[in-house]
């Protein structure tokens, strides 16, 4: 059991007698009775949060749990506040490394604390609601970046696009997606030895949509097919690919993993394989992707992705892929390629 559930199961009385909406829980619990909702940013079972608005309601008692981003937890609050009654309550759970302990300074503006509990290395507080906070259009960031070098256009074509394309390469994002605030290391290098694609194209993980920019700018690719675990996400890339023009051509699923997706296969698959889960590190999803990540190539097809150069994904490939090639490795990162062997 997640720790921020451990504490909780201290109260599990008090939770017993009230129906509970649950933001962003970590893990499925016998603490969230069936008549309870959960809001959660990132795609599960029982999840109550529509893709399309995001909308939510509010209970007698409201449990988030802290989210690795600061910009994140003002998101979030923001959102519940705008719905709660004077006769329901919020409380807040996170582990002690999350930055819980700095919420009053963080929120007191806006709500009076009131820590509940102490335990299992985490901290459980209550907020009071003093004026709500707003919600608005300044939850987007936005950022420019340069993409002329994946560009793989004729001369001609490129003179006539230069000035278009310097001006589209906008970056949009809503709070604590991954490269929301400015271009990763990672994915940059990605970018700049990204080979010339052609078809139809996987990326998993898009976060704010950098590398789904990248691609879909490609003339060759007839189509792009984007994933991410992460609500914000999916709605930042689509905002991404809409401000430059690219949104027909690609189509957007909230999933966790590849599970969501119709079965199919792609002639490249393209990543910046996530291994964070919240604040901790976790491998278990990218592994999982990388060992199946032949049953979505074609044959001959080709699997590129970019991490930090102590990470070995290779050994979860399928014996249906050639030999890895590293074409790169600078910066504390690697970009590399793997082909679906070819049918015989």
């Amino acid at each position: 059991m997640h720790a921020t559930l451990q504490i909780l199961d201290r109260h599990r009385d008090t939770l017993n007698n009230h129906k509970i909406h649950w933001f962003d829980s970590p893990e499925q619990s016998d603490l969230i009775k069936p008549h309870d909702q959960q809001y959660n940013l990132n795609w599960s079972s029982n999840n109550q949060l529509s893709i399309d608005d995001l909308s939510i309601t509010t209970a007698e008692l409201n449990i988030l749990f802290f989210p690795k981003s600061k910009e994140r937890l003002d998101w979030w609050l923001a959102k519940i506040s705008s719905q709660l009654a004077e006769n329901q309550q919020l409380w807040v759970v996170g582990e002690n490394n999350s930055g819980i302990k700095s919420i009053e300074k963080r929120i007191g503006r806006y709500f009076d604390s009131f820590k509940i509990d102490s335990a299992r290395h985490c901290a459980l507080v209550e907020l009071r609601l003093k004026q709500p906070l707003e919600q608005s259009s300044s939850d987007w960031q936005s950022y420019e970046v340069k993409l002329e070098a994946i560009n793989e256009q004729t001369n001609k074509e490129a003179d006539e696009t230069a000035t278009d394309a310097q001006s589209a390469n906008k970056i949009y994002s809503l709070p604590g997606v991954f490269s929301a605030a400015k271009l990763d290391k990672g994915s940059d290098l990605l970018i700049q030895h990204l080979p010339k694609l052609r078809g139809k194209v996987l990326e998993f993980g898009c976060g704010a949509g950098v590398l789904s920019l990248a691609i879909a700018r490609q003339p060759s690719v007839s189509g792009l097919v984007v994933t991410d675990i992460d609500a914000l996400a999916i709605h930042s890339t689509q905002k991404t690919l809409t401000a430059n023009a690219l949104q027909d051509k690609a189509t957007l699923h909230w999933s966790d993993g590849l599970h969501n997706l119709p079965q199919q296969q792609f002639d490249a698959i393209v990543t910046n394989p996530p291994f964070h889960q919240g604040i901790k590190t976790a491998y278990a999803a990218s592994e999982h992707f990388f060992s199946q990540a032949h049953l979505w190539l074609k044959p001959g097809g080709q699997l590129i992705w970019v991490v930090n150069d102590f990470l070995r994904y290779e050994p979860c490939l399928d014996a249906q892929f050639d030999t890895t090639v590293e074409l790169t490795r600078q910066r504390g990162f690697k970009v590399l390629s793997a082909t679906k062997k070819a049918k015989r």
